[in-house]
């Protein structure tokens, strides 16, 4: 109990150091179409769609359904053929950054077929590094229980630290490398109860763009890892309403649309095992408010003309519980009542501007405010309280089809303050951290932080095969003095038909979190760390329906904060991160969908200048992923995911010695270890399980879905827990096997 005791504390406060102080989206955006027979209104198959501006094609699948991917921002003409149908006028779209372009086309046959026309064209590149997720994808990956960040977990390269955690680990960094922005809005900690569920509904999700490295200039501060988040933008069918159950929160969406010009939705969860279990005792204490938590997300969007579309979001989230420990064997830092609430809330004012045929502007006001509030026992306690405030400015300017410039402004300014009593939360490899020995402080202690981003990306078509990207980002945070200026790069070749080889460049840097520069547990003279990307990417479509991609990657680290001999933070550490990524995946229309991944990754840290190199603690050297869901019936889907990972490092107790506790003067066992993530649990592996079944009826429709978690119960290795003296220890293990049930209605 004694352990459990000092890592619930340990826990407490370090949850909220991730979202303390975080603070660009893509300009790029897509096309998404059916094209249906105009009397009959039945999907047309095999016609073939045209970008005249690009010379890009593609073909509609069984659906009637196409897609154009990866679009500069910018006006196109779209011209259709198929065989049977007499072609439509041009049809001229408008993309805007970071969102999807929906039409529906209407063909009107005749009774003279035209001849056959040859696809051929070229396929758009792909940001290096970015892998996406659609709203239908996400809902359909079998292991995730519609979980929008947990079903990233599939992806190549990005992973978890355990089940009970959603907190992404991508190419061998830490979560705190990430940064995530769901409409324009950063977001410092998208999840609840450390990673249990992620903090945003599914439901009005409309992509994820994962961003694991190698990126342009229009993503920096404090990242090495992007996940870009976009909700719905538009309502085309009028008013809807839908509600999700579930064994571990209910959920609820309306939308509805604003004349021909606006949409709208909120969206709402909440848990509701607190509802049933009011309390709980147990030998050592008693919750005396179960866990629960909260979320809600509310958008509205109007045209204000043919070129001005407005945009407000607002969410929110919140999580809470309390306990009493009071047991002899609770350390005595925590013995008493434990309270915990978190919060995060975000809004955001958007105003989408075309300003001419070649110009378009982003424009973008935003604020976010982390809150945490956490006390424990006699003494410890934690609140903190973090807004920041963004005004952006994104520019581009189309040249020509070929050819177009980028630029933005970013402004911000953070405002935060943290007041309590306790000891610095440990760092990621610092296995002697003992909260016992270190004496606690009390600090109030506020931040103000202004920065400003700067960046100007050039795109172009140099030759019908080779394209450029040059970047340069410059970055000021008034916090730590930090003046950088980051190069940022790509080159890509079109090396046959269908297959396209890609190099990207990268500077990155990361300033400290404000826990790490305060006077009281800090070292305010830390400077930004460093990180240098390498990324060569091959991408081949196969075949319509059918992707392969292969990767390598490396990431050199440089002035990293650790601690020294004296617990002082210092810029004195240095890593690697290095690996290869291979992807597979296959589309049959909207009937099948399946891939397969491999990824092998190494990722070291050096602490101090005379330590040798270690395994990082999220080192995982082997990861395979196979999954595939299929639509038995136009009602019944089934869905499997299987993956394999090697174990997670860890540091092995060899022994224990004897020392007087300065608290009480009581005499207790300190373990020693060994060297550093010198062991390896052993692999984790697990297959998950999902089946569904739809209902449809004259106004409504219902569905019910059945997850097996962990079908063949697999015993995954979580950690050890040992006794007092730490000659006897005790296996913890991950999720066993659990049925996961869920029903949706929809009007």
């Amino acid at each position: 109990m004694k352990k459990f005791s000092i890592f619930l504390v340990l826990i407490l406060f370090t949850y909220p150091c991730a979202a303390f102080g975080q603070g660009a989206s893509s300009s790029i955006g897509e096309i998404y179409g059916t094209i249906y027979q105009q009397d009959l209104e039945q999907p047309v198959a095999s016609a073939q769609i045209r970008i005249v501006e690009t010379n890009q094609r593609t073909t509609t699948d069984q659906n009637g359904e196409f897609r154009f991917r990866n679009l500069p921002a910018g006006t196109y003409t779209l011209t259709t053929s198929a065989s049977g149908y007499n072609p439509p006028a041009e049809v001229v779209v408008t993309i805007e950054p970071g969102e999807t372009t929906e039409l529906k086309i209407y063909l009107e046959q005749v009774t003279v077929e035209l001849d056959e026309v040859e696809v051929t064209g070229e396929r758009a590149a792909s940001p290096v590094g970015r892998q996406t997720l659609s709203s239908s994808e996400i809902q359909r990956v079998p292991g995730a229980t519609g979980d929008a960040l947990r079903a990233l977990q599939a992806l190549p390269s990005v992973g978890v630290a355990n089940d009970f955690s959603g907190a992404l680990y991508i190419r061998g960094g830490s979560d705190e490398d990430n940064l995530y922005y769901f409409d324009r809005v950063p977001i410092g900690y998208p999840y609840h109860f450390g990673g249990i569920v992620s903090s945003l509904s599914s439901e009005i999700i409309d992509r994820i763009d994962v961003y694991a490295g190698g990126y342009g200039a229009e993503f920096g501060v404090d990242s090495q890892a992007v996940i870009d988040i976009y909700s719905r933008n538009k309502n085309t069918d009028g008013f809807r309403a839908k509600l999700n159950l579930n064994v571990l929160y209910s959920e609820g969406l309306l939308e509805g649309k604003i004349s021909d010009q606006g949409f709208w939705y909120f969206a709402g969860r909440r848990s509701y095992i607190d509802l049933f279990l009011g309390s709980l005792s147990f030998d050592s204490g008693a919750i005396t408010a179960f866990p629960r938590f909260w979320d809600y997300q509310v958008k509205g969007g109007y045209d204000l003309s043919e070129k001005h579309q407005l945009s407000l979001n607002i969410f929110a989230s919140g999580d809470s519980f309390a306990l009493k420990l009071d047991g002899e064997d609770v350390d005595q830092d925590i013995r008493g009542n434990i309270s915990f609430g978190s919060g995060f809330e975000g809004a955001g004012i958007h105003l989408r501007s075309r300003l001419s045929d070649r110009l378009t502007s982003f424009l973008s006001l935003t604020r976010s405010d982390f809150q945490f509030d956490v006390s424990a026992g006699p003494e410890l306690a934690l609140k903190i309280d973090a807004p920041d405030y963004l005004l952006r400015e994104d520019i581009t300017y189309n040249l020509n089809p070929k050819h177009r410039l980028e630029s933005g402004v970013i402004l911000g300014l953070e405002l935060g303050r943290a007041v309590g009593t306790g000891n610095r939360p440990p760092d990621e490899g610092e296995v002697d951290y003992d909260p016992r020995f270190i004496e606690k402080q009390t600090f109030d202690e506020s931040i103000s932080s202004r920065r400003m981003e700067v960046y100007l990306q050039d795109r172009y078509r140099v030759l019908s095969f080779l394209s450029v990207v040059l970047g340069l980002r410059v970055d000021y945070f008034s916090l730590v003095d930090d003046f950088s200026i980051q190069p940022r790069g790509s080159l890509l070749l079109d090396i046959m038909e269908g297959s396209q080889l890609q190099f990207s460049y990268g500077d990155y840097h990361q300033v400290p979190g404000p826990p790490r520069l305060t006077q009281s547990v800090g070292n305010p003279d830390l400077s930004a760390s460093q990180a240098s990307h390498y990324v060569l990417e091959f991408t081949r479509q196969v075949s319509e329906g059918t992707e392969f991609k292969f990767a390598g990657y490396y990431k050199d680290l440089a002035n990293l904060v650790t601690t020294d001999d004296q617990m002082t933070y210092l810029n004195q550490g240095v890593g690697f991160a290095q690996g290869t990524e291979v992807f597979l995946r296959h589309r049959a229309g909207d009937r099948f969908l399946g891939w397969g991944s491999y990824t092998y990754g190494l990722s070291k840290r050096r602490d101090r200048p005379e330590e040798p190199y270690r395994y990082y603690s999220f080192d995982q050297t082997h990861v395979a992923t196979l999954a595939a869901t299929y639509r038995l019936t136009p009602t019944w889907e089934i869905g499997v995911k299987w993956q394999y990972r090697t174990g997670n490092p860890y540091t092995p107790v060899e022994s224990a010695t004897q020392k007087t506790d300065p608290r009480n003067g009581e005499s207790i066992y300190v373990p020693i270890y060994a060297e550093t993530n010198s062991g390896r649990l052993p692999p984790y592996h697990r297959l998950d399980v999902k089946l569904s079944k739809a209902f449809r009826f004259n106004s409504w429709e219902m569905s019910l879905f059945l997850e097996l978690l962990n079908a063949y119960n697999r015993k995954n290795l979580l950690d050890f827990s040992y006794s007092d003296d730490y000659t006897e220890k005790d296996e913890i293990y991950q999720f066993p096997f659990i049925p996961y049930l869920g029903i949706t209605t929809e009007f």
